[in-house]
């Protein structure tokens, strides 16, 4: 429970991150731009914890079943 917490805040704290980078770059670059790149910088986030959620899974019952 509490590993599940600490991914929890810590995908809340990258979320929060991205969208400070995102406010940042929106003066110096423009609002298109930033929005582009928080967006694909999201969507890489998204990605990446999902895999680590899958990749624990399965460490998970490997462990379990050996």
């Amino acid at each position: 429970m509490k590993s599940m917490m600490k991914g929890i805040a810590a995908g809340i704290l990258a979320v929060a991150v991205v969208i400070a980078g995102q406010m940042a770059l929106s003066r110096v670059a423009g609002f298109h731009t930033a929005e582009l790149i928080g967006g694909t910088v999201l969507t890489f986030l998204f990605f990446y914890y999902l895999s680590r959620s899958v990749r624990k899974r399965q460490e998970a019952k490997a462990e379990k079943n050996a």
